[in-house]
C-alpha cells in the first residue's frame, strides 16, 4: 500500500508537458453585423463561416422597358386599348398602369368587334389571367345581371374561386356586376345560374347545362384556362369539348389560353 500511494502525485504536482497545444485563440467578430464571427488560427489565416447579403430591387416599370422581357410592353397605358371606364378604375384602383406583351397582343383581338378566336400561351405571372378578365368585362351587358354572358371553365373548384375573385376586383366599378362559381355545391338546384359571369369546372357546369339550369343561348365568351392540362386530362378534356359543344351554336368568341409557356 506504501508502494501504491508513494506512486499517486496530486493534480498539482503533475509534470507540464511543454509541447502541448495552445489555447486556440477567441473567436472575434467580424464587424459586419450579421452575426458571423471568425477564428483566427496561430497561422494567421481567418477560418470560418462568412455571411454576405445584397439586397436587390427589381421594378416593375424597369421589366416593362426590357423589350426582351415578356412583361414588355410598346402601350404606355391600358386606356389606349380601349377599355371602358369603370375597368380602367379597377386596374388603377390595383396598381396596374400599362400592360404586359401577352395583354398588349391579345386585347385588342378578344375586344374587337366582330370578335376573334384566339390561342394566348406565354410564361407563368405575365398577366394572362387578367387578359381574359378585361376581355370578359368588356363584353357583358350590365344591364342584364341575372343572363349568364360569359363561361370560364378552369380546371379545380380552387383556380375557379381564384378567377371569380380576380374578376370581381378588376369590376369592382362595374355596376351590377354578379360572378358565380359553378363549383360542386355552390350553385341552388332551385334558383339555377343567376349571374352574367360564370367560373366553373367543367364536369359542374355540364350538368348545369344538362339541367337546363344554366342558360347558354346568350354567352358571348367562352374562356378555358389551363386549356393544355385540362385536354391531356382523360375525362376533363371530354368535358370541356361537350360544354363547347353546347355553346357552339351560339354567337359566341372562344379565347382558349395555355399556361405556363416556356
Amino acid at each position: 500500500m506504501a508502494d501504491l500511494a508513494s506512486r499517486i502525485s496530486k493534480p498539482s504536482d503533475a509534470p507540464v508537458d511543454d509541447a502541448a497545444a495552445p489555447a486556440a485563440a477567441p473567436a472575434q467578430d467580424n464587424g459586419n453585423g450579421n452575426g458571423a464571427e471568425e477564428v483566427i488560427e496561430d497561422d494567421g489565416i481567418q477560418r470560418g463561416i462568412i455571411e454576405t447579403s445584397y439586397d436587390v430591387e427589381v421594378k416593375l416599370a424597369d421589366l416593362q422597358a426590357d423589350k426582351d422581357s415578356p412583361l414588355y410592353s410598346g402601350v404606355s397605358s391600358f386606356e389606349e386599348l380601349g377599355l371602358p371606364k369603370p375597368i380602367n378604375d379597377g386596374l388603377l384602383a390595383m396598381n396596374f398602369k400599362k400592360p404586359s406583351k401577352i395583354q398588349e397582343r391579345a386585347l385588342p383581338l378578344m375586344i374587337s368587334d366582330p370578335p376573334t378566336n384566339m390561342i394566348a400561351q406565354s410564361q407563368s405571372g405575365t398577366g394572362k389571367t387578367a387578359a381574359f378578365v378585361l376581355t370578359v368585362l368588356s363584353r357583358v351587358d350590365f344591364s342584364k345581371p341575372q343572363q349568364p354572358q360569359a363561361l370560364l371553365l378552369a380546371p379545380s373548384r380552387e383556380l375557379a374561386r381564384q378567377i371569380q375573385g380576380v374578376i370581381r376586383t378588376v369590376g369592382q366599378f362595374c355596376e351590377n356586376l354578379v360572378v358565380e362559381a359553378a363549383i360542386p355545391g355552390a350553385i341552388s338546384r332551385e334558383t339555377g345560374v343567376r349571374s352574367s359571369v360564370v367560373v366553373g369546372t367543367p364536369g359542374t357546369v355540364m350538368d348545369l347545362i344538362r339541367r337546363r339550369q344554366f342558360d347558354v343561348s346568350q354567352l358571348k365568351v367562352l374562356v378555358i384556362d389551363e386549356a393544355d392540362n385540362m385536354l391531356d386530362q382523360q375525362g376533363m378534356g371530354d368535358q370541356c369539348i361537350r360544354v363547347k359543344g353546347y355553346v357552339s351554336g351560339q354567337d359566341c368568341s372562344s379565347a382558349t389560353e395555355c399556361t405556363d409557356a416556356v
